[in-house]
């Protein structure tokens, strides 16, 4: 097992799993538009940031000196994830149902994460730059995360199994498979998308 690999990963879960809890938590419970106001806000912020990072190197070596643990190092002197990650937030609350939002939401919150450690700490088949591992992980914890959510939030309880389970089917695919975008945008639009066709 890789462990220096999954230590370095380690705070970036961190902020990746209560960041995204934070941001679908603001996405569920502020009323009316106001909930896309803020994300999008949010949104606009931290685009902002990347790009004071690209044209001003000294901000961008002060971000790296705060925030470098967070960071791969293919992202010190290029663009994060976070943008992506929190339009892919944004996104899923403009186009469905707070509901299916929240839901989409899960497997980028919590079975990508699962993926890259598990990936990290001990995947050994390759499926492109990805494990076999690590999409076992993120389908787990991704139904695992839908069944604990179920259990508490009734609004939710009326979704079967089978969807469930197709939902973390789609969301470990569209984390898995070659693609064009970044995933932190096509996780959630993917389950959103499954989700609000197949649910009534």
């Amino acid at each position: 097992m890789a462990f220096g690999s999954v230590k370095a990963e380690l705070p970036r879960t961190v902020f990746h799993a209560v960041g995204g809890i934070f941001l679908a938590a603001l996405g569920y419970h502020l009323p009316g538009i106001s909930n896309r106001v803020a994300l999008g806000t949010i949104l606009l912020v931290t685009m902002a940031v990347e790009a004071a990072r690209h044209f001003s190197p000294p901000f961008n070596r002060f971000t790296r000196s705060s925030l470098g643990i967070f960071m791969r190092p293919s992202e010190h002197d290029g663009i994060t994830g976070t943008p992506a990650f929190v339009g892919g937030v944004f996104l899923v609350f403009l186009l469905f149902p707070r509901e299916i939002a929240v839901l989409s939401l899960v497997p980028l919150v919590l079975g990508d994460r699962a993926a890259a450690l598990a990936g990290k700490g001990f995947g050994r088949i390759r499926i492109g730059d990805k494990t076999l591992e690590g999409s076992i992980a993120c389908f787990v914890v991704s139904i695992t995360g839908y069944l604990i959510l179920r259990r508490f939030f009734g609004s939710i309880q009326h979704i079967g199994l089978p969807v469930l389970l197709g939902a973390s089917l789609i969301g470990t695919l569209a984390e898995a498979l070659p693609r064009p975008f970044n995933d932190n945008l096509t996780i959630p639009l993917a389950v959103g998308a499954f989700l609000k066709i197949v649910t009534p």
